[in-house]
């Protein structure tokens, strides 16, 4: 996965968005006698070397994160399923190879691979690994990603089996320059939960293309890889002599959720940053 691979978008920064920055920090020069400069100056530093740092830390360690965040660099997760059951032995062995015998006849995903992924919580005595099984499909054509994430784990005789499918976008160049201009009026919004390793700077760059056929393309793929699932989940299930009337409706109950919106429901992850003022604004008032 390239993280800066945007395949059929130009990905540059518009003439528009540069346009505006300067008028906006040229009047606040001017108003502020020259003083505006020390703030722009400090807080681009500051945004520019933070968000390069996560950029770098997701492309060199993928397999790792901190306390929060485990699959930031796969991208957003939209869809999150889990299913309980209960069985007196593990079966996971049979669920997994099903899930990917199902996935190899109807998608052209043609493997699940582990991943173990490690939290280094600096609070922690010792990391912590877990391993996932992984499942990448094809790129679409305006450079978004999907990635399939399944594990699964134990209560006593209580099986939690869990997928997630992401969508990852590639790094806008327009969404870094708007992040690093707008920082004087953003930072002191995201520093705070940036510190605390409840959010990252690369989400906030990572852009699903926005357009009508890349929206088809995300729903197709995120729907089609859901259905899989929940089918070869069924006949591992009943296979197993575990009752699945209860995941059969947990099927129907997810998949008659629109996951569309425009923007399978995560859109550009950047809107601007004065919309994030704006918002955060609001959050601060009501």
């Amino acid at each position: 996965m390239d993280l800066l691979d945007s395949h059929n978008v130009n990905n540059r920064v518009k003439k528009r968005t540069v346009a505006t920055a300067v008028l906006v920090h040229l009047y606040l020069t001017v108003i502020t006698l020259g003083f505006w400069l020390i703030p722009l100056s400090l807080f681009s530093l500051i945004t520019a070397a933070l968000l390069r740092n996560d950029i770098d830390e997701a492309i060199s360690s993928a397999n790792s994160f901190n306390k929060a965040l485990p699959f930031k660099y796969f991208g957003q997760v939209t869809t999150h399923i889990q299913h309980i059951f209960h069985h007196p032995i593990k079966i996971e062995d049979d669920l997994f190879a099903t899930v990917e015998a199902e996935l190899k006849t109807k998608t052209p995903i043609a493997a699940l691979e582990p991943i173990v992924i490690t939290d280094k919580d600096k609070e922690l005595r010792s990391f912590e690994e877990r391993t996932f099984l992984k499942g990448e499909a094809t790129s679409t054509q305006r450079g978004t990603t999907i990635t399939l994430i399944v594990n699964q784990s134990s209560f006593g005789a209580m099986r939690s089996f869990e997928w997630r499918v992401i969508v990852g976008g590639y790094v806008d160049n327009d969404a870094k320059f708007k992040l690093i201009a707008y920082s004087p009026f953003t930072l002191l919004f995201w520093i705070a939960p940036y510190l605390r390793h409840e959010t990252n700077l690369l989400s906030r760059v990572r852009t699903v293309y926005s357009s009508a056929y890349n929206d088809i393309d995300i729903s197709t793929l995120v729907r089609s890889i859901s259905e899989t699932v929940f089918d070869a989940m069924v006949v591992a299930l009943e296979k197993n002599g575990i009752d699945t009337s209860d995941l059969k409706a947990q099927k129907l109950q997810s998949m008659n959720i629109n996951i569309s919106g425009g923007k399978v429901n995560m859109g550009n992850v950047v809107q601007g940053a004065m919309n994030k003022i704006g918002a955060a604004v609001k959050g601060a008032k009501a």
